[in-house]
């Protein structure tokens, strides 16, 4: 089975693995498709080469080319899922300073940030009173009066 391998072979079978990189996240498939596309250009050039040898080559690149993409990406910001405000709209809000619409009243006000208004916790303060946005817990912002006023 194994014998009748030629070039295209490899070659269609990474574009697939390419196409379903697509599909599946992690950067994964796209190595071993990149690999097999190799096998397939070395295999036109040297027709010769026993399956064997394809196959080592296929998998000693494709596995080192993911272990040195995850290396290499290992310390990237961008890949720190832990440090992102994704999915977490009030923590995206710390620094920012508007106005309470609300005042502020045993603990508890509102203000209207873009076209939310959110619930507010801190000192008792007066309506449109310009506050900071220290931290978020859920839909709740905790705030003090902003410095500037």
């Amino acid at each position: 089975m194994f014998d009748s391998l030629v070039y295209w072979h490899w070659v269609v079978f990474g574009f697939v693995m390419l196409i379903l990189e697509m599909l599946a996240p992690g950067a994964i498939l796209m190595w071993f498709g990149i690999g097999a596309i190799i096998v397939g250009g070395l295999l036109f050039m040297f027709p010769e080469m026993s399956w064997e040898l394809q196959v080592l080559i296929f998998a000693v690149f494709s596995i080192t080319s993911v272990f040195a993409w995850k290396h290499w990406r290992k310390g990237k910001p961008e890949d720190d899922t832990e440090s992102g405000t994704l999915n977490q709209r009030g923590r995206a809000l710390i620094g920012r300073q508007v106005p309470l619409v609300e005042g502020i009243k045993n603990g508890v006000g509102r203000v209207q940030i873009d076209d939310t208004f959110w619930r507010v916790e801190g000192n008792d303060l007066e309506v449109g009173t310009l506050i900071r946005v220290t931290d978020a817990e859920g839909a709740t912002l905790k705030v003090e009066p902003a410095i500037n006023q």
